[in-house]
């Protein structure tokens, strides 16, 4: 069974952290081998999941800060929804 791009990144989590699904693995590979485009995906999420380690860990927001963060992206997200 191939998989398309779509797939493959809806699969990319497990595949990271080792879980893949057997049945998934073998046309995981196969379809790196011939596309370009995710292989470069897969190289970027992989960087990226690198440099967030590497991240200090965060402390707890002030209740006031994140009471506002929570409004701006709530208003925010609602607007894409709408957008969409």
């Amino acid at each position: 069974m191939s998989l398309t791009c779509e797939r493959l990144r809806e699969l990319l989590f497990d595949h990271h952290a080792g879980e893949l699904e057997v049945e998934h693995q073998e046309s995981f590979q196969v379809h790196l081998d011939g596309c370009e485009n995710c292989t470069n995906y897969v190289a970027s999420y992989t960087h990226t999941v690198k440099i967030t380690r590497k991240l200090p860990k965060c402390t707890k927001l002030p209740a006031d800060v994140e009471a506002r963060l929570r409004e701006v992206l709530k208003d925010h997200l609602g607007e894409q929804a709408k957008a969409n």
